[in-house]
């Protein structure tokens, strides 16, 4: 029984690692398709410029004409790249982060369905896997699918979540609370809507458990060395974020999706007609909380900064593992009564056979080394499993999970094989080689769909990782107060638009406006796509041609990034702190936000400036009769230098605002519309420097004491536990 325990177990983790294409993940190929195409770009900055830095967070210019990064956005998944990027290229690493991710969600989920908290659950290594290729939804989170969109983050705060439920109340270690605490820790730094919905329960069991008081405050210390830094700052500064307003949904359909309304009958069915009062004792708390909870938000939570569609994962999860837990005492029942019976066995294999060879059907002219892998291991595991029954239903489980996939191989191979297998990637190369020859400047580039054929529809939101340059589209939408603003501007000079951000209204088709709009953004080039834009851009005499690789035509612009700001201010009074924190998080201030008043300006294209908490009484009488003279322009990710003729004056630098940015001398600097900051500088020399709050040197001080606090404790009651013992 040994050895085949263990023979499963191997064949379980090679049919996953094969399945997830470990070849394709090991071979130094850029990943792409979708979001995680994208993510490579912030990925490789925290890497070269932060991690080896021995920083957490920061400044990006890359992005939304600059924008804090990982701030808001979750720094785990790249804490983990830069680790394996010590051993590896950085596209090994990035593609070995996502897959752990998925390996280790699936291993959460067979950890919190074992009976015996130290034995292997194949069972729930089966349900795990289940939940991992459903395929009802692709952006979520949670499953394979959502991660290859990009949301591997998502998938990684989960399985802490579930990690930490398991060291919570099933696993007898000396140190599990410790551990738990750890992961809900984790948890926070892979995404936060998992943590909020994980931390109720958790924190119910952990205040439940009859464990020291010590134990706890050693727990708890732990939690906040790894979580608090992050979280605190996350929550302090969520008024520079943007909100996307996603249209939340409302039918139930939405939320019971197809491939787990069989779950949700059976368990129904299972319920009220089971007789077996042990069979019922298999539910645990766990996954009815799980229900609870997710239909609770889902119809009834308050529309805020969660969108409901972020429930989903939550429902699945809880209804999956409720329905095997159901089933589980009376699936071993069945098997001892039908132990050695060779039609069974007859039937079993035929089942096997069939759902084997509608994944063969599918996938085995594409992926044939994969596919026949798959099979291979599958049909091994049911031979395995003649010699021990129990395991027969489980290989079934394993086996239909497979050849019900309709389009996961596919994207697998999609993304794994990097952009450099695409067809017609020289396009990109060619683009990229032209933009090396010009100076370097801000670009803003025609989206449209078709762009996918290069592997993500946001290939050139790569622009800053291959050139000297920087993109104003980026990926992480809601971490940028530039964001609306950028959206608003190309939705006028591009065919196909976005338009992602929600309850804005756009300028389609208006080319001139968005031309001037990109004035505004401090826009020093543009890349047309389709013919429409490209003849639109041609006739504009703001427009200046500069090279076309036949499929794209790149353009540049006489803008400037610092401007002299004079009378045509509209002076912008914050709310007070709890209104600007309850407009970030609910979304439902009572006065109306800079970023409402900035953008009605914006688009009106009005001819004043709004500024926030500024003292006009700090700058001297304008100087009429000499025109601004900038020189020596030098934006870098966490510093800008120039000098200026007219010290002491209002100075518009076309960079987002965020209230680390520090002036070396001078006043400010102040939050200006659209987005940008500006400033009073004293002397002809101007410095600004991007540099940690005193919030965050306090909290990187406090978490370093909660760990040496937490390590005392548990120190010294390990030590008087073993004198006592």
């Amino acid at each position: 029984m040994l050895k085949n325990n263990l023979l499963i177990k191997v064949a379980l983790g090679s049919l996953l690692i094969i399945f997830l294409r470990i070849e394709l993940v090991f071979s130094d190929l850029l990943p792409t398709g979708g979001d995680m195409g994208a993510h490579i770009v912030p990925t490789k900055y925290f890497v070269t410029e932060l991690f080896n830095n021995f920083k957490l967070s920061g400044w990006s210019q890359d992005w939304f004409a600059g924008y804090p990064v990982y701030y808001f956005y979750f720094p785990l998944p790249p804490i983990i790249t830069s680790l394996l990027s010590i051993f590896f290229p950085f596209s090994i690493s990035f593609k070995t982060m996502v897959l752990i991710s998925q390996v280790l969600l699936v291993i959460s989920i067979e950890m919190l369905m074992r009976k015996n908290t130290k034995e292997f659950s194949f069972y729930g290594f089966g349900v795990g896997l289940l939940y991992l290729l459903t395929e009802s939804f692709t952006i979520f989170g949670g499953n394979l699918a959502s991660s290859l969109a990009g949301q591997y983050s998502f998938t990684y705060s989960i399985a802490f979540g579930n990690l930490s439920i398991f060291y919570l109340i099933k696993s007898k270690y000396r140190y599990s609370m410790e551990i738990a605490a750890l992961l809900i820790g984790l948890s926070v730094l892979s995404h936060l809507i998992p943590f909020i919905i994980y931390l109720p329960i958790f924190a119910f069991y952990f205040l439940k458990s009859d464990v020291k008081i010590y134990k706890k405050i050693s727990a708890f210390l732990f939690f906040m060395f790894v979580a608090m830094r992050f979280s605190i700052s996350l929550f302090l500064n969520l008024e520079f974020t943007t909100n996307m307003t996603y249209t939340p949904y409302t039918q139930i359909s939405d939320l019971v999706k197809s491939d787990v309304l069989p779950f949700v009958l059976g368990a129904a069915i299972y319920i009220i007609s089971s007789s077996s009062k042990t069979s019922l004792k298999a539910i645990s708390g766990f996954e009815i909380y799980l229900l609870f909870i997710s239909i609770y938000l889902f119809f009834y939570g308050p529309e805020s900064a969660l969108w409901n569609g972020r429930i989903v994962p939550f429902f699945n999860l809880g209804i999956i593992i409720l329905f095997f837990n159901l089933l589980h005492f009376d699936i071993k029942n069945l098997i001892k009564k039908i132990q050695g019976k060779y039609p069974f066995l007859i039937f079993i294999l035929l089942i096997n056979s069939y759902f084997m060879y509608l994944y063969y059907s599918k996938w085995g002219n594409t992926y044939s080394t994969t596919t026949i892998s798959v099979i291979l291991i599958v049909m091994l595991m049911f031979l395995i499993s003649i010699s021990s029954e129990n395991f027969l239903i489980y290989t079934t489980l394993v086996s239909l999970t497979f050849g019900t996939l309709s389009f996961l191989p596919h994207w697998l191979n999609w993304n794994f094989s990097g952009y450099e297998s695409k067809n017609n990637w020289t396009d990109i190369t060619t683009l990229y080689e032209g933009l090396d020859s010009l100076e370097p400047g801000r670009i803003m580039w025609e989206p449209n769909p078709d762009l996918n054929k290069y592997g993500t529809p946001m290939v050139l939101m790569t622009i800053p990782m291959f050139t000297d340059h920087e993109s104003v589209e980026g990926l992480y939408f809601d971490s940028s107060i530039t964001t609306p603003f950028h959206f608003l501007t190309v939705s006028g000079v591009a065919e196909r638009p976005s338009n992602p951000v929600g309850g804005l209204t756009y300028i389609n088709g208006e080319f001139d406006k968005g031309f001037r709009l990109m004035e505004e953004m401090g826009v020093d080039y543009f890349i047309a796509y389709t013919s429409s834009i490209k003849d639109k851009a041609d006739r504009n005499e703001n427009f200046n041609f500069l090279f076309s690789n036949e499929i794209f035509n790149v353009y540049s612009i006489n803008t400037k990034k610092v401007e002299l700001v004079e009378d045509n201010l509209y002076l912008f009074e914050s709310p007070n702190f709890y209104d600007r924190l309850r407009n970030a998080v609910l979304r439902e201030g009572s006065e109306q936000s800079f970023f409402e008043a900035s953008f009605e300006s914006f688009k009106n294209e009005s001819n004043f400036k709004i500024i926030e908490n500024y003292d006009k009484d700090l700058v001297d009488p304008a100087d009429l009769n000499t025109e601004l003279l900038i020189r020596d322009l030098n934006i870098q990710n966490e510093l800008i230098t120039f000098t200026t003729n007219k010290p002491n004056q209002l100075h518009l630098i076309k960079v987002s605002y965020f209230p680390n940015w520090k002036i070396k001398n001078g006043y400010g600097p102040y939050r200006i519309s659209p987005s940008f900051m500006a400033v009073i500088p004293k002397d002809e020399l101007v410095e600004i420097n991007f540099e940690s709050s005193n919030l965050e040197k306090a909290l990187n001080y406090i978490s370093i004491f909660t760990l040496f606090g937490a390590l005392l404790i548990t120190y010294t009651y390990k030590k008087r536990f073993l004198n006592v013992k």
